[in-house]
């Protein structure tokens, strides 16, 4: 539906209910990489914010997103997405610093752990900018709207057509803190 996204936040207009203001929607967070886009300088200290225990909310229901600190160039994240009926998939994702930027590496999986994308290897969405709070990869951005809360944006596709943006507030349930 043009000019609505799918979301339920309370801090939000309502599911399907027009953007604020009619002038920016969901897409408008989204980018997608171009031939010859070249990634940003960035490490992983820009994104260890995300750190912790995390709970979203998808049309379909409640996710669980798990970011563990960072060590040897990865920030490995662990997802669960769930309905009423019970497990929707499960995602096993890094955001891997490599050559002075970043890029996020991520595979899905049905309930009973059977790969989702084809055997070919994993998906990977580099790093397109760092603007302000934001953080845009290929489709995907991640963008923080307080200390404990930051907002995913994801464009669904379907082969090179675009569909939907998926919009999936995210608010921290737990920090984690490790000591050596």
């Amino acid at each position: 539906m043009p000019g609505t996204f799918p979301c339920r936040d309370p801090g939000l207009p309502g599911r399907n209910q027009p953007w604020p203001g009619g002038a920016e929607t969901p897409r408008d967070h989204v980018r997608r990489a171009e031939a010859g886009t070249v990634s940003p300088p960035a490490s992983l200290a820009e994104v260890d914010w995300l750190v912790g225990y995390w709970i979203g909310d998808m049309p379909e229901g409640p996710v669980e997103q798990v970011f563990l600190p960072a060590d040897k160039g990865q920030l490995p994240s662990f997802v669960r997405a769930t309905n009423p009926d019970g497990i929707i998939f499960y995602e096993i994702s890094n955001i891997i610093a490599q050559d002075g930027t970043l890029f996020i590496r991520l595979r899905h999986f049905t309930p009973g752990l059977s790969g989702w994308e084809d055997q070919s290897g994993p998906i990977d969405r580099r790093l397109l900018a760092i603007e302000g709070d934001t953080l845009y990869f290929d489709r995907v951005s991640f963008r923080r709207t307080g200390p404990d809360a930051y907002t995913v944006y994801f464009l669904n596709m379907d082969g090179d057509a675009e569909r939907e943006t998926l919009v999936i507030p995210f608010r921290r349930v737990a920090a984690f803190t490790f000591s050596d």
